[in-house]
């Protein structure tokens, strides 16, 4: 019984022994620091406010179009002749290339007859001329011998008297005078020659068919010159000039052409909003330039002093924007001087303020944060 007493004892003891152990153990093992910084602040994006001039131009896209473009039309009736620029769209001409001839042959006949009568009357007054005329009637007689039936009828001679001019209309040499003159002016119709460098964009017609007065015949343009009608948006209007030069551009921003700023609309595109610029842009050797052809234009508009440019998502509520005052955001008011596509140009804030223009996501004022470094 004894022993059974002295080995439970002997367990209890080293049990107790071994706990005392693992306690004092325990106590000498450091208790972990807690950590200070256990709140994670976001981030923000800081400049330093500072103003200088600043040069911010408007870059649109355009489309280019002949600056001259006119509309053919008969002055008479008759059938097309073929004259060696054939009547399809797109085909090219130079200037004072005959574009279309309308058949003229009997209109011919008819003046030379007309020229005809008009000389056999003039005749038969001529000795009435030289007795009552004498004066004039030398011109009256170099006017006759100088009329010439294939040829264009010459000036008449200078009237130098109300009784010769009395004379002259009652036997009705002046009517048959001007009535062959018309008739000329009216067969110089029935040629329609180029009257500039250009090409068709419209054809109404062809060779054979019969165009009738007034009949819309064709449409063309002329190719040397063109303009690129820009639309720029209503705010951005004042910032352009007349004759400021323009940069055209190509897709990777290389400059293409130097055009010049030649006409403002004054009217607003309802659709659009915008109002129309037009650039005059020509064409130089080894350049292709077409009608419809969409291109780029950078206008430099005016030098804005003392600015900054931002980009535009630093910006809420149209003009506020947050500044750093130690680690708190702070809202304030700026005043925005131009909107560009991707920046905005502004002034009212003390130059070395810290500006927020990257700020974190739900940025509220008095929210505490850190700059990104």
């Amino acid at each position: 019984m004894n022993r059974k007493l002295i080995i439970v004892l002997l367990v209890v003891a080293t049990l107790g022994i071994s706990y005392a152990g693992m306690k004092g153990l325990s106590s000498l093992k450091k208790s972990p620091k807690k950590s200070l910084n256990q709140k994670k602040l976001p981030f923000v994006t800081v400049e330093p406010v500072q103003y200088h001039q600043i040069s911010s131009p408007i870059i649109e896209k355009g489309r280019l179009a002949s600056n001259l473009e006119v509309s053919v039309s008969s002055e008479v009736a008759g059938r097309i002749i073929e004259t060696g620029v054939p009547l399809k769209v797109g085909q090219k001409f130079k200037k004072g290339q005959l574009l279309i001839r309308i058949y003229e042959e009997d209109a011919q006949m008819d003046l030379r007859a007309q020229k005809s009568r008009f000389l056999n009357k003039l005749a038969e007054n001529l000795p009435d001329i030289k007795v009552d005329y004498a004066d004039n009637f030398e011109e009256w007689m170099n006017f006759f011998n100088s009329v010439n039936l294939e040829d264009k009828i010459p000036e008449l001679p200078k009237i130098r008297s109300d009784q010769e001019k009395v004379f002259m209309a009652s036997r009705d040499i002046l009517g048959d005078y001007y009535a062959i003159k018309s008739a000329e002016v009216k067969l110089d119709k029935r040629r329609i020659y180029a009257p500039f460098d250009g090409s068709y964009v419209e054809v109404n017609t062809q060779i054979g068919s019969v165009a009738g007065m007034g009949t819309r015949l064709a449409g063309i343009i002329e190719s040397n010159m063109l303009e690129l009608q820009v639309p720029i948006e209503a705010e951005d209007i004042v910032w352009l000039k007349l004759n400021d030069k323009v940069d055209i551009l190509d897709a990777n921003g290389k400059v293409l052409f130097i055009g010049k700023l030649i006409r403002k609309s004054d009217f607003v595109d309802q659709g659009t909003q915008s109002i129309s610029v037009f650039v005059k842009l020509e064409k130089s050797k080894g350049q292709d330039l077409y009608q419809g052809q969409f291109l780029t234009a950078r206008f430099n508009g005016k030098m804005i002093d003392k600015a900054m440019e931002i980009p535009r998502n630093a910006v809420f509520s149209s003009n506020k924007v947050f500044v750093l005052e130690g680690d708190i955001l702070k809202q304030k008011e700026i005043n925005v001087i131009k909107r560009n596509d991707n920046t905005l140009v502004f002034n009212g804030l003390k130059e070395g303020e810290k500006l927020v223009v990257v700020p974190p996501v739900k940025a509220m004022e008095n929210m505490q944060v850190q700059i990104q470094k």
